[in-house]
């Protein structure tokens, strides 16, 4: 198979702003007060783990379109190696240095440590609570590094294969990670069979970001090209909106999953007025600073009773989130762009063949 690339949203900058709404929905999760909110509010606010889910099915989508035909040689690996350190390691190590004031772990146990700052402390069966060591969230970049380990790897599989056998493999993985219950699966979480719980958690959840290749490149062929309507769109985030709110039972996340492959789809895809409010520049700029505030968040909630103390808490209680989005920003423009720009620029440039 060699697909070509979509004519609909070739710069994907609509699904950039998802990415705010998926880390604020985490957010929520972690931080929002629900008592006595009613059952579908309170079930929508406990599934936002489920973003994570999103994050993983976006990043496989995303690497595909942006990596397609970028990975022939050692040189382009390396490109891609060191464009993936620079864009998730600096903040990262940033997140780290800001909680360890307030928590004396990482000199009580260096060997977590070590594996914190190597982004391999996720890589164990889900039963340990290592993934959680230092910053909590922490875990997923554990293992979105796996990811990016093996990309290079299942890329020229995936590209290889006809659509007819693209669209099974969809199905199939689809149906692994419903049954399985892996959307939902952290490192303490839920096991839907025993013998997962020996099974290193990366590849329990590859198959969300396999999901999200298959998806870019399904996409890349013109295979949602049917779906730009707006009203694709409206319908699948409605799916994926009614599936959280129904019920916060184990096999939510596995449905929840199936909504958010829909709506990457059609929002990748979507050459109308949803496209339009998704690429407003605000909205792409918080989308941009989505990853800070996703690992920052903890830290800065830590802070936040230090700074905000005695008849001061309310205030700290208060300015938590909309404090947090636009530390976020600040992070984003003052220490994540400049930084993957300067790290980046390391490596040279190819050299030009001579002419003679």
């Amino acid at each position: 198979m060699k697909p070509k690339p979509s004519s609909a949203g070739s710069s994907l900058t609509q699904l950039t702003s998802l990415r705010f709404f998926a880390a604020l929905y985490v957010l929520a999760f972690h931080s929002a007060d629900i008592d006595g909110a009613p059952p579908p509010i309170a079930n929508f606010v406990l599934n936002g783990y489920l973003g994570v889910s999103f994050f993983f099915l976006l990043s496989g989508f995303i690497l595909t379109h942006s990596y397609f035909d970028k990975m022939s040689d050692w040189y382009e690996i390396r490109q891609f190696a060191l464009a993936r350190f620079s864009r998730i390691y600096p903040i990262y190590l940033l997140a780290l240095i800001v909680a360890l004031p307030l928590t004396s772990m990482p000199l009580d146990q260096p060997l977590a440590s070590l594996a914190t700052l190597g982004l391999v402390q996720a890589w164990g069966a889900p039963t340990t609570m290592l993934g959680f060591f230092w910053n909590p969230p922490g875990w997923t970049l554990s293992i979105e590094f796996f990811f990016y380990l093996v990309f290079p790897l299942l890329l020229p599989v995936l590209s290889r294969l006809t659509a007819g056998v693209l669209w099974i493999s969809l199905a199939a993985l689809v149906l692994i990670f419903v049954v399985m219950c892996l959307p939902g699966l952290g490192p303490t979480g839920y096991l839907a069979f025993d013998g997962m719980e020996l099974v290193p958690l990366p590849l329990l959840r590859l198959p969300e970001f396999m999901t999200g290749i298959i998806c870019a490149l399904l996409f890349r062929a013109g295979a949602f090209d049917r779906f730009r309507s707006d009203l694709a769109a409206i319908l699948a985030m409605a799916f994926t909106v009614a599936t959280l709110v129904a019920t916060r039972m184990v096999t939510t996340g596995g449905f929840a999953a199936i909504g958010f492959v829909a709506l990457i789809a059609t929002c990748a895809v979507n050459d109308g007025k949803t496209q339009r409010v998704l690429s407003y520049k605000p909205l792409v700029l918080l989308g941009n600073a989505s990853y800070a505030l996703y690992i920052l968040q903890i830290p800065v909630r830590k802070w936040i009773p230090v700074l905000f103390t005695g008849e001061w808490d309310w205030v700290g209680s208060l300015l938590y989130q909309p404090l947090l989005i636009v530390i976020s920003v600040a992070v984003f423009v003052l220490v994540e762009e400049p930084a993957r720009k300067h790290l980046r620029s390391s490596i040279p440039q190819r050299a030009s063949p001579s002419v003679a």
